[in-house]
């Protein structure tokens, strides 16, 4: 809190564009952002879905300046706690111990994303995602969600048609 700096988003800006290297990391205080990538067809993929309370960044790219492979984009009105990434490394590089932690919840988070792809159908990820992000379906679009579920949008119409009968 010290050395960030609040800064609003609106929704469809860009906190950073595959390409470019990241200089700054957030911590979003409200709202939600997308990761996506186009795909080798030419196809704009949706990867992930942050909201309030997540981490705004990637880690080879803040810690050892590569390019990044996403772009970073504001589904809605969002405010973020911005910091430089330099003062994130440098709290990394002056604390081994917090650096190894870091990397090993990382992995963890990852692995675990990787192992539920082949762990449960389609239709659990997507009840499962429902849960994590209630209102997902009110700030990315059907596209979004299928791609980000690796599934049609027909077959993601089909997992939300027995949901909506059973609506008030």
């Amino acid at each position: 809190m010290k050395f960030g700096e609040k800064r609003l988003f609106a929704k469809g800006e860009y906190f950073i564009h595959a390409g470019d290297v990241l200089k700054q990391v957030g911590l979003i205080i409200s709202g939600g952002f997308k990761h996506s990538l186009v795909d080798s067809s030419g196809n704009q993929k949706a990867v992930g879905f942050v909201f309030e309370g997540s981490v705004l960044a990637n880690y080879l790219s803040s810690m050892l300046g590569k390019t990044m492979p996403t772009d970073i984009v504001a589904l809605e009105d969002s405010e973020v706690l911005v910091i430089p990434a330099r003062l994130l490394r440098e709290r990394f590089l002056s604390d081994p111990t917090l650096h190894t932690l870091f990397l090993q919840a990382l992995f963890e988070q990852s692995y675990e994303h990787v192992l539920n792809d082949y762990r449960y159908t389609a239709e659990e990820r997507y009840r499962q995602l429902c849960i994590r992000c209630p209102h997902i379906f009110d700030v990315a679009s059907l596209g979004e969600i299928a791609s980000y579920l690796n599934i049609s949008r027909r077959q993601l119409h089909r997992f939300r048609k027995p949901a909506e009968h059973n609506d008030p």
